[in-house]
């Protein structure tokens, strides 16, 4: 059976078109259920001086929406349209961001049908209303221009509170779209307060009175409005609490801070999720980070700070000065995009950089009974060996953890040696493309073989880091100088003996005759006088050497099909449902990839970022 999957936002986009169709059908209807002169066809009032100066008596209070003519009533059109179609994402705005409201719903059936990234919900919207907002005040000056009643904008209520919102909407919304390198996230959440002058602002926009025709938008913003201030009022007395003791451990590129606990907080939400920290000791504001438990304790909740932000780095600055067990407060914990991992079988977990904290989330809530894939990038070796340190994080039974290391600076020796078999470091950016769907068909594939090879090369690891070290250094261009040939290659003896492996033994895995490793290329071939390998070439001068290994070193040789093999996989729809995709880290390229391989083939994929 196919996995429908539906677009996203269906249903919010079905409702902004009834509410256009709803609209249309009202102010261009006669009266008295429209607007409409029965007469004239135009929209007019009973007095030819009220119709002069652009407004209409409707039920008690008159409303500039004048419109005679064809061109004056595609205005009119364009500036309703514009105005309804609004109504929904309004709602959905403010109620993607009622935390404690969506906490409590996510455990009732009708999660079922809820969205899983409520943020995800809450840029569309916010992008909708940012340029939505304009157009409906384009169309109504031009038609109040057209008239000669330009003066509506400053003399009636409908324009001054028109006013105030496309004021207020460019500090609302374009910072937050635009402006995320150039502007603290400091400076732009401020502004972004200013929802509430915008929302307070409509209220008044058009009467109550004249509904049906119109006059929604104060019950409208006035219940998103005091919805969500009851929500956070509920999250700052209810769900926010100071831990008195919170232990940091500083990291040459973050801070490490582990706190414990409370019952509520416990019991309030999973393993991970996120919450909203506040050191009261650097400032007053609130920022948000993944958290995930301690394997050894899970009355402890933990959060990685990297020293990025002008908040992180003062963080990092004043605890690099001196360490400190000061108060701390925390808010939440809140639900993540990353939840959605509990929803399938496989999970193949990306990150990039510090995005793997929710991942370790997923990693302990599923460890025992799920398939988990991790993938995750990072330059930064202070975090990785941390990690490797600390492999309880890592230790799960079904699936490996690839951990692809793009740093300038070499990882301690002492971590790298006697890791899990389900670990594996690479020294190179992951080609998720390719190691994707890899990884679906080595799992799901009948050919236990396959399995059982999967990546359980160690010399072939060592190679792929040889190769990361080679790239830096263009053989083809370069192979004129013997000397840098040398050079190159007395490098990489010195990373490949520091590691613990014997160089001659590494280089000779792969031979330009055949290849050795039963799963990263082609089996070796045969002579017909002995089953050995055949003989290493001849050439052994190092610009053939870092050649042979260029050409060779591909981990993902024996399955570069697999996405052909997937597709037409039997049961296809079916087994694909058991798999997720989840993606947490800041890198768009990175995002652009994954949402390619979702849609090629039909895979879930959910994103989490808190780069707001």
């Amino acid at each position: 059976m196919a996995i429908i999957k539906r677009p996203s936002f269906l249903a919010a986009k079905a409702a902004q078109v009834a509410c256009v169709a709803y609209i249309l059908t009202l102010t261009f209807s006669y009266a008295p259920l429209g607007l409409r002169d029965p007469a004239t066809g135009n929209i007019i009032d009973a007095s030819a001086e009220k119709t002069e100066n652009g407004v209409i008596l409707v039920n008690g209070d008159y409303r500039p929406v004048v419109a005679q003519g064809t061109f004056e009533m595609i205005c009119l059109a364009m500036s309703r349209m514009s105005a309804f179609s609004m109504y929904p994402v309004m709602v959905l705005a403010y109620l993607s961001k009622c935390k404690a409201t969506l906490n409590y719903l996510e455990k009732t059936p009708l999660s079922m049908f809820m969205i899983k990234d409520e943020h995800k919900l809450h840029t569309y919207c916010g992008r909708f209303i940012a340029f939505d907002v304009w157009i409906h005040t384009l169309f109504h000056l031009l038609r109040w221009t057209h008239q000669g009643n330009i003066s509506l904008l400053w003399t009636t209520a409908a324009g001054i509170s028109g006013l105030i919102a496309v004021a207020a909407t460019p500090l609302i919304c374009f910072l937050m779209m635009y402006c995320k390198n150039s502007i603290p996230y400091e400076v732009r959440k401020g502004l972004h307060y200013l929802f509430y002058l915008f929302a307070v602002g409509l209220c008044f926009h058009v009467p109550p009175s004249g509904i049906p025709n119109g006059g929604f938008i104060a019950y409208v913003l006035g219940f998103s409005i005091c919805m969500y201030s009851l929500d956070s009022l509920y999250v700052i007395f209810f769900m926010t609490e100071r831990v008195d003791t919170s232990k940091f451990q500083v990291l040459p590129s973050g801070v490490t801070m582990t706190l414990a606990a409370s019952d509520r907080f416990q019991k309030c939400g999973e393993k991970g999720g996120f919450a909203y920290v506040c050191l009261p000791w650097v400032d007053r504001q609130w920022h948000a980070f993944s958290l995930f438990q301690e394997p050894a304790d899970p009355a402890l909740r933990s959060v990685f700070m990297l020293d990025v932000g002008n908040w992180t780095k003062a963080v990092h600055s004043e605890l690099q000065r001196s360490n400190t067990s000061r108060p701390i407060w925390i808010q939440g914990p809140f639900a993540s995009p990353y939840r959605t991992a509990r929803d399938f079988d496989c999970q193949i977990l990306v990150s990039t950089g510090i995005g793997i904290t929710p991942a370790l989330s997923v990693i302990e809530a599923h460890k025992e009974n799920r398939t988990i894939f991790l993938v995750w990038s990072t330059r930064d070796a202070a975090i990785v060996e941390f990690f490797l340190e600390h492999y309880s994080y890592l230790d799960h039974e079904h699936g490996f953890n690839y951990i692809h290391y793009t740093g300038q600076t070499p990882l301690n020796p002492a971590l790298l040696k006697g890791l899990p078999s389900n670990v594996k470091i690479f020294y190179s950016r992951p080609n998720l493309e390719v190691i994707i769907p890899n990884i679906i068909h080595a799992s799901e594939s009948a050919d236990k073989k396959l399995q059982s090879n999967f990546h359980s090369c160690s010399k072939c690891q060592v190679i792929h880091a040889m190769l990361a070290e080679a790239g830096e250094y263009d053989v083809e261009t370069q192979a004129s100088s013997p000397l840098a040939d040398e050079e190159k290659l007395r490098e990489l003896r010195t990373m490949v003996n520091d590691a613990g492996y014997d160089f001659n033994d590494i280089s000779g895995h792969f031979q330009d005759a055949g290849i050795v490793c039963p799963f990263t290329g082609p089996k070796a071939k045969k002579s017909s006088s002995s089953s050995k390998v055949a003989p290493m070439a001849s050439d052994t001068s190092p610009t053939a050497v870092l050649k042979r290994l260029r050409k060779h070193a591909d981990l993902w040789g024996p399955t570069l099909h697999a996405g052909r093999s997937i597709k037409k996989m039997e049961h296809k729809d079916s087994v694909l449902s058991r798999w997720g995709v989840m993606y947490c880290g800041g890198s768009q390229p990175v995002k652009g990839i994954l949402k390619k391989v979702s849609k090629e083939y039909d895979i879930d994929l959910h994103c989490e970022s808190f780069a707001w």
